[in-house]
C-alpha cells in the first residue's frame, strides 16, 4: 500500500501548483482613448528648418534638373526615385511591384557630390539575397541590365559619408525601367 501512496503523492504535489495558478488574474492598464481628427485640422506650429544659403537652395534645384536629364531612360519606368546626398534629409529608399519577370535597366546618377552607392535587388524565399550594387562617380549616369522576377523590388541609396556633413546641394537619383 505504500508503494502505491507515492506515486499518488507525486502527483498531487505536482498539480497543486497548476491548481493554483488558474485562479491568478493580471491588470493590464486600459488603453487609453485614441483622439480622432477633427474636420479642419490645426496648423502646423513647426516650420521647416531654415538654412544658412538660398544659394544652396539654387544649386540643388540646378543639380536636380542635370540628375533628371541624366536619369533619362528608354522604356516604361518601373520605379523612380531622387533624394540630397547631403544636409537635413538625405538620402532615397523605396520599392515597387515589378508586373511580370524579364529584363529591366537600372539607371542611377549624382549630381554634385563625390560619390554614392545604389542597391537595387529583390528577396525571394529560399534564393540567396544578392543586389545589384551601383558605384556612382557622380560626372555621369551609370547603366545596368538585370534581371527580375514578378513581385516587388526595391531601391536604396547608400552614402558613405557621415550623417553631418554640410549642405551643398548634392542630389542622387535611380530610375529601373523596362527594356522593350
Amino acid at each position: 500500500m505504500k508503494d502505491k501512496r507515492h506515486p499518488v503523492a507525486l502527483a498531487l504535489c505536482l498539480l497543486i501548483p497548476l491548481g493554483g495558478m488558474t485562479g491568478c488574474s493580471y491588470d493590464y492598464p486600459e488603453p487609453e482613448p485614441v483622439n480622432t481628427p477633427t474636420a479642419d485640422p490645426a496648423p502646423a506650429t513647426t516650420s521647416l528648418p531654415r538654412y544658412k544659403s538660398g544659394q544652396v537652395l539654387k544649386q540643388e534645384a540646378r543639380n536636380y534638373a542635370e540628375l533628371e536629364r541624366l536619369l533619362r531612360t528608354p522604356g516604361t519606368v518601373l520605379l523612380s526615385d531622387v533624394g540630397p546626398l547631403d544636409g537635413p534629409d538625405r538620402g532615397f529608399g523605396t520599392f515597387e511591384k515589378v508586373p511580370a519577370a524579364g529584363q529591366y535597366t537600372v539607371t542611377a546618377a549624382c549630381v554634385g557630390a563625390a560619390g554614392a552607392k545604389v542597391f537595387v535587388g529583390q528577396e525571394h524565399p529560399g534564393a540567396p539575397f544578392q543586389p545589384v550594387e551601383l558605384e556612382l562617380d557622380c560626372a555621369e549616369a551609370t547603366s545596368q541590365v538585370i534581371a527580375l522576377q514578378q513581385g516587388y523590388v526595391f531601391a536604396h541609396l547608400f552614402l558613405p559619408s557621415p550623417g553631418d556633413t554640410p549642405w551643398t546641394g548634392a542630389v542622387g537619383g535611380v530610375r529601373v525601367s523596362g527594356t522593350g
